[in-house]
């Protein structure tokens, strides 16, 4: 029989793991029951976060806070490049997404979340997680800690993930961003896509710089990851210039087409690999995923029948239908760039901006669509 000295342990009901969007969404939603919550990372807020910084209207009408003042860009017009020869511009009065920089967004999001009273811890290391019946207790830095939820809700590399499950991510996908001042061009540039057979660089405009970056979206077993030299190579072709600063690499969560819970410690955002394959977006899935496994706990309460578990493995169900229609996505739009860019020129470019523009996830968009009515 297990046993675990409980001496000096102290009590919550959820303890969270990332204090992220992903995180901080389910604390939000957590916090409406009066449970007693703690919100733990290795960081301070504000600390650096590698991402575009692209958000979907989708995400916005997730959030549960105005993030108004953020918004550096507005993007109502972009530019899909598949080759030299063949570039659609797509437009919306409405814009398809907003451009923030993820240091800010995150920070304000940690803030308001703390501001509902819940407890933040930063720790160093994550020593131990043990589940004995329905009892987590949790080891860090040497503080005892014991809950009846555990949130994994730590990133693509996800401690929490590697302790708990058996999921083998080998985080293939991979990227790569900079910034590039503004003050380098005396012309607007709007938002870019530039894609080849393994994924796309990306030009996002913020107010005084432009965020950079290129990606591998598509794993084959002899591919390499993206190098630095990449990213140089894409913003000299593409902005004539090699002034490129603040450079990171980061992996991308999107293996969790298959992901779901076997007890009461549940995974979200690219902890579980939910970001989607075709793009790479992650904010939305891990705003709905964060606030899912939250509702999953707080309705298993009110039902006798059915624990949390079952709650959120049906959200999954729904989210990973919708991973696994962004991944044929990606081998269209990879495998057959030509293809891609005449369904895109002749009606489907115009029905994904604007179905963008409107909040529709990608299963709403492709309803609609009569270009391909077997996707």
């Amino acid at each position: 029989m297990h046993h675990y000295d409980t001496k000096n342990i102290k009590k919550f009901d959820v303890i969270i793991i990332g204090a992220g969007p992903s995180g901080c969404a389910c604390a939000h939603e957590l916090i409406k029951s009066n449970k007693k919550i703690l919100l733990i990372d290795k960081h301070n807020f504000p600390r650096h976060k590698p991402c575009a910084g692209g958000i979907t209207i989708k995400a916005l009408n997730q959030l549960p806070i105005d993030i108004s003042h953020l918004i550096q860009h507005q993007s109502y017009d972009m530019i899909f490049e598949f080759d030299e020869k063949r570039k659609i511009n797509l437009n919306n009065q409405d814009g398809s997404c907003v451009m923030v920089i993820r240091e800010d967004f995150d920070k304000f999001f940690f803030d308001e979340t703390i501001k509902l009273g819940i407890e933040f811890l930063k720790i160093k290391k994550i020593i131990n997680i043990t589940r004995i019946g329905e009892n987590i207790f949790l080891n860090l830095d040497g503080i005892k800690f014991q809950c009846n939820y555990l949130i994994g809700a730590d990133g693509a590399n996800s401690t929490v993930r590697k302790m708990t499950t058996s999921l083998s991510y080998k985080t293939p996908v991979y990227a790569f961003e900079g910034i590039v001042d503004k003050n380098e061009f005396n012309k607007d540039i709007n938002t870019e896509f530039v894609f080849n057979n393994r994924g796309y660089g990306w030009i996002f405009p913020k107010k005084n710089h432009l965020n950079v970056g290129i990606g591998n979206l598509i794993n084959r077993e002899n591919d390499s990851k993206p190098r630095k030299k990449d990213l140089f190579d894409f913003v000299e072709k593409r902005l004539k210039t090699k002034n490129i600063t603040n450079i990171t690499g980061f992996p991308i969560g999107t293996e969790g087409d298959n992901y779901f819970s076997t007890q009461n410690i549940f995974l979200v955002g690219d902890a579980a690999g939910l970001s989607e394959s075709l793009l790479g977006e992650g904010i939305y899935n891990a705003l709905i995923s964060g606030k899912y496994a939250a509702k999953s706990i707080l309705q298993a309460e009110k039902d006798s029948n059915h624990d949390a578990k079952y709650f959120y493995n049906l959200f999954l169900e729904r989210l990973t239908k919708e991973l696994k229609l962004y991944r044929k996505g990606s081998k269209l739009l990879y495998n057959y760039p030509k293809l891609t860019y005449l369904l895109m020129k002749f009606g489907l470019g115009k029905k994904f901006m604007d179905g963008y523009s409107q909040g529709k996830t990608l299963t709403e968009i492709i309803k609609k669509s009569k270009l391909l009515p077997n996707f």
